[in-house]
C-alpha cells in the first residue's frame, strides 16, 4: 500500500488558506485605515508636502518591486499576488488622500469644499476609478497638477503594477509545475 507523500499531509486545505489570506488582508487594511484616520493630519504651510508624497510613492514602488520575487517563490503565488494587489491599491489611494487632506487643511480654497479624511479618500477613489462625479473639484492649479499626477499614476498602477504582479504569479505557478530537470542550468530544484 502506498504511503502518503509528506508534502500532501502538511498542505493547507484550500478553505483554510483562503480564510488565513482573507484574515491577513482584513487585518492589514484595518491597520492602514486606522493609521489614516487616527494619525493627525498636518497642513503643509510649515513646508511642502511634495517631498513626503514623493517619498511615499517611492516606498510604494519599492514594496511592490520587493513583492515580485516573493510572489514567484511563494508556494501559492496566485494567492500571494492577490494579497499584494489587495493591499497595494488601497495604500496607493491613501497616499493621495493624505496629500489632498493636507492641501485642503492648509488652503481651504484648494477644492470646491474643505476636505475631511473621508472626503479626501472619496476624492482619491473617484479619481482612481475615473468616475469624476464633479461634486469635489480641484480649484487651484497646484491641486489640479496633483490630481493630474494621480490620474497618470493610476494608469501606471492599473497597467503596469497589475500586469507585473499577474506575471509574477504566472511565473511562480509555472515554476511549481515544471519538473526540476527542465529548470535552467545552475538553478537548484526548489523545495516546497
Amino acid at each position: 500500500m502506498p504511503q502518503p507523500d509528506d508534502a500532501l499531509l502538511h498542505r493547507p486545505r484550500p478553505w483554510r488558506l483562503g480564510l488565513l489570506t482573507g484574515l491577513r488582508i482584513t487585518l492589514s487594511l484595518t491597520a492602514l485605515f486606522a493609521a489614516y484616520y487616527l494619525i493627525p493630519a498636518r497642513d503643509y504651510r510649515a513646508g511642502s508636502d511634495v517631498p513626503w508624497l514623493l517619498l511615499a510613492l517611492a516606498v510604494f514602488a519599492v514594496v511592490v518591486g520587493i513583492q515580485v520575487p516573493i510572489i514567484v517563490r511563494s508556494p501559492h503565488p496566485v494567492i500571494r499576488a492577490t494579497e499584494t494587489l489587495a493591499l497595494a491599491v488601497p495604500t496607493f489611494l491613501l497616499v493621495f488622500a493624505r496629500a489632498y487632506l493636507s492641501a485642503s487643511l492648509s488652503d481651504p480654497s484648494s477644492f470646491t469644499e474643505v476636505l475631511d479624511r473621508t472626503g479626501a479618500l472619496y476624492f482619491s477613489v473617484t479619481c482612481f476609478a475615473t468616475v469624476g462625479f464633479g461634486d469635489i473639484v480641484a480649484d487651484t492649479n497646484p491641486m489640479r497638477l496633483l490630481v493630474t499626477a494621480q490620474m497618470l499614476l493610476d494608469l501606471v498602477v492599473l497597467g503596469v503594477v497589475v500586469r507585473v504582479l499577474a506575471s509574477a504569479a504566472r511565473r511562480g505557478v509555472a515554476e511549481r509545475v515544471r519538473p526540476p530537470t527542465v529548470r535552467a542550468e545552475g538553478q537548484a530544484p526548489r523545495r516546497s
